[in-house]
Formats: structure tokens, sequence, C-alpha cells
């Protein structure tokens, strides 16, 4: 069971995403591309989030690694269903 402050630090994380990902939106790239740097642009931000926790001794890298994995994997996942099921 994750502690109070590895949420926290995960709450931080997804914030930090989904304003970088209003920052991609707003941009003039071409759509694609910025369909492709959804999920990579994920990843610094899970590893921020969790790597606080990491270093205090909340939790171990493993936990960590679980954590970040699966929320990494779950946002692919819904990802990849939207587009599928996306506006016809």
């Amino acid at each position: 069971m994750p502690t109070d402050a590895v949420i926290t630090a995960i709450a931080i994380g997804v914030a930090g995403w989904l304003g970088t990902l209003i920052v991609i939106a707003r941009s003039h790239m071409h759509a694609r591309r910025k369909l492709l740097l959804l999920i990579p642009s994920w990843v610094p931000w899970a590893a921020l989030a969790l790597g606080g926790p990491v270093f205090a001794g909340s939790i171990d890298m493993a936990s960590a690694l679980n954590i970040g994995g699966a929320m990494t994997l779950g946002m692919t996942v819904s990802l990849l269903i939207g587009r599928r099921n996306g506006p016809r």
C-alpha cells in the first residue's frame, strides 16, 4: 500500500505532466508529433515524482519502478483505446 508521501508525489507528477500536455497542445507542432510526445513526456515527471519518496526512504526502488511502470502502461493503454475509439 503506497504511503501518503507516495500518493502526494504521484499527484504532483500527474499535475506536472498535465501542465506539460497543455503546453504541447498549444504548440505549433504537427498533430502526429504531439501524439508521439504524450507518453515520453510522462517519464521525466514519473522519475521526479517517485525519486523523492525513494530518496526519503518511503518506498524502495523496486516498488517505485512497479508504480511508475504500471502508471505508464495504464496511460499507454488508455491512449491506444481512446485513439481507436476516437471521433468518427
